[in-house]
């Protein structure tokens, strides 16, 4: 492969890492404020309030606020990420093949951050006082989520979890490819990507 080939295979990559980064940043926060969101309906079901100071926190605002929307596709979430890996020209075998693997990893990925949620917004309310009852924590609906072994989240969507700002997914990814380029910049010569 010449070096115009390479830079062109490189930045479809980088292209659709940054519609895989859209895609799971944008489900991220919305299971994050769906998570709190019907946290507190199911608190107010039972008679208690979420005080003010938690909703309006720069912490919760943003979910409690509204649910961020991520685009309705007949294909699901993966649709648009799909339709994008496609358009770059990747083979539909190949696409297919990797959002079937893609789905289970962003399904784990839904149910620890909606444990996280809410493990740490009743750790926000007792910081306030506000005590949720052991049947509520026991409740069908929220047993589940409370009780689940849940797996340590990566750095991005932890911050998006804690703090609630917009923050990437992939990290570790991001410093390899600016490695990658520097190095493909400077020596002109063909660099595997994201390798260890």
């Amino acid at each position: 492969m010449n070096d115009e080939a390479d830079k062109l295979s490189f930045a479809t990559v980088v292209q659709a890492l940054g519609a895989l980064e859209w895609t799971l940043v944008r489900i991220v926060f919305n299971v994050r404020a769906r998570t709190a969101v019907g946290f507190r309906q199911y608190l107010a079901n039972a008679g208690i309030d979420t005080p003010e100071s938690i909703i309006k926190s720069p912490k919760w605002f943003g979910a409690f606020r509204r649910a961020p929307s991520v685009a309705n596709h007949r294909d699901g979430l993966g649709g648009p990420l799909r339709d994008r890996l496609i358009a770059l020209r990747f083979d539909e075998d190949v696409v297919r093949d990797a959002m079937e693997g893609l789905e289970k990893d962003v399904l784990e990925l839904c149910l620890d951050v909606q444990s996280a949620v809410a493990h740490e917004l009743r750790r926000d309310l007792q910081a306030v006082g506000v005590h949720v009852a052991a049947s509520i924590l026991d409740s069908g609906k929220w047993r589940d989520v409370f009780v689940r072994e849940q797996g340590e989240l990566p750095p991005g969507a932890a911050s998006i979890m804690r703090d609630g700002t917009d923050s990437s997914i992939f990290r570790a990814v991001e410093g390899s490819k600016e490695a990658t380029i520097r190095r493909c910049g400077a020596s002109g010569q063909r660099v595997a990507p994201y390798s260890d």
